[in-house]
C-alpha cells in the first residue's frame, strides 16, 4: 500500500483542520478528500517510504491500521518544522536514500518556513488490490532490505501477505514470476531434492545471509527446462551481491478485512 502526501495551503488547511483531525481514524478516504477540497499538490510515497517516515513521526500521532489498509497523518502549518528537519537531516537522508523517491520530491516541495502549508497523508485507493496476483520470487538489495525488514516482518506477523508483496515489489531490484504449474513443480522439486530450500520458501522471507544456502538449493533442484525464468535469473545474478528474497504464494492471500478492529496510533521508534 502506498500513501499520498497532500500539500494544502494554510488558509484552506486551517478551515478544515478540526474536521480532519476528528475524522482521521474513522472516515473513509473519499470523505477526507472531500474535506480537503481542491487546489492541493499531491505527491506519492512508495510503500516503504511512508513506513520509514512514519516511524520517526510519533510527534504527529500517525494512524496506521493494517487490517483496514489505513495510513494517515496530518501536519499543521505551524507544526511543519519537525517534518522538514527530519527530511533535511543528512544522516537520515543518507540512510533512506536506498528507498527514497517520493520522499525526495516531498523534501524539496516543502517550504523551509512554517505557516505556509499543511500536509495530510492518506493511503492510496484500493485499486491496486484488483491486480491479478501471480506466484513470484522478489529480490531486494541488502541496503533496501535492512530498511524494510522490520516492516516486512510486521506484515508477515499479522498475515497481510498482499501488503507484504506490495511493499517488496515497490522496492524490488528484480523478480521471477511462476505459472501455477511451475510454482507447484518448484515446490515439489525443492521438497525432493532440497528440503532446506523449501523450509526457507515456506518462511516467505530469506535474508542476504541465507542467500548462499538458497543458491545451493536452487542448483540442486533446478531443471532449466522446467524453470527457464528462474534459470535465467540465476545466470544473471550468480556471483553478484547477495539478495534478500520474498517468496510469494498467492494461495495465502486474502482481501483486506473490513472489520472494526481498533486502529493503531503509532509512536516514534526512537
Amino acid at each position: 500500500m502506498r500513501c499520498h502526501a497532500y500539500l494544502v495551503r494554510s488558509e484552506r488547511f486551517l478551515k478544515v483542520e478540526s474536521a480532519i483531525l476528528k475524522s482521521l481514524p474513522s472516515a473513509s478516504r473519499d470523505e477526507l478528500l472531500d474535506l480537503l477540497g481542491k487546489g492541493y499538490v499531491k505527491l506519492e510515497l512508495l510503500s516503504g517510504e511512508w513506513r520509514v517516515l512514519f516511524s520517526l513521526m510519533g510527534e504527529y500521532s500517525p494512524v496506521v491500521n493494517h487490517q483496514l489498509r489505513m495510513a494517515r497523518m496530518t501536519v499543521a502549518p505551524d507544526r511543519l518544522a519537525t517534518l522538514v528537519n527530519v527530511l533535511w537531516k543528512h544522516e537520515i537522508h543518507d540512510r533512506w536514500v536506498a528507498v527514497a523517491h517520493g520522499l525526495t520530491n516531498l523534501t524539496y516541495a516543502l517550504p523551509l518556513a512554517s505557516g505556509l502549508i499543511g500536509v495530510v497523508f492518506l493511503e492510496e485507493s484500493e485499486d491496486w488490490l484488483m491486480a491479478e496476483p501471480t506466484y513470484e520470487m522478489i529480490a531486494l538489495r541488502p541496503d533496501v532490505f535492512s530498511l524494510l525488514e522490520p516492516h516486512m516482518r510486521r506484515l508477515l506477523e499479522v498475515g497481510d501477505f498482499t501488503g507484504l508483496v506490495r511493499l517488496a515489489s515497490d522496492h524490488a531490484e528484480s523478480s521471477v514470476e511462476f505459472t501455477a504449474a511451475r510454482w507447484l513443480a518448484f515446490r515439489e522439486s525443492s521438497s525432493d531434492r532440497a528440503p532446506g530450500l523449501l523450509d526457507i520458501v515456506d518462511g516467505r522471507i530469506s535474508t542476504p545471509a541465507d542467500y548462499p544456502t538458497v543458491l545451493r538449493g536452487f542448483r540442486r533442484m533446478l531443471d532449466p527446462q522446467e524453470q527457464p525464468s528462474l534459470d535465467s535469473w540465476i545466470r544473471v545474478h550468480f556471483g553478484k551481491r547477495p539478495h534478500a528474497l520474498l517468496f510469494r504464494d498467492i494461495r495465502l492471500e486474502r482481501p483486506a478485512a473490513r472489520s472494526t478492529l481498533p486502529t493503531v496510533v503509532t509512536t516514534a521508534l526512537g
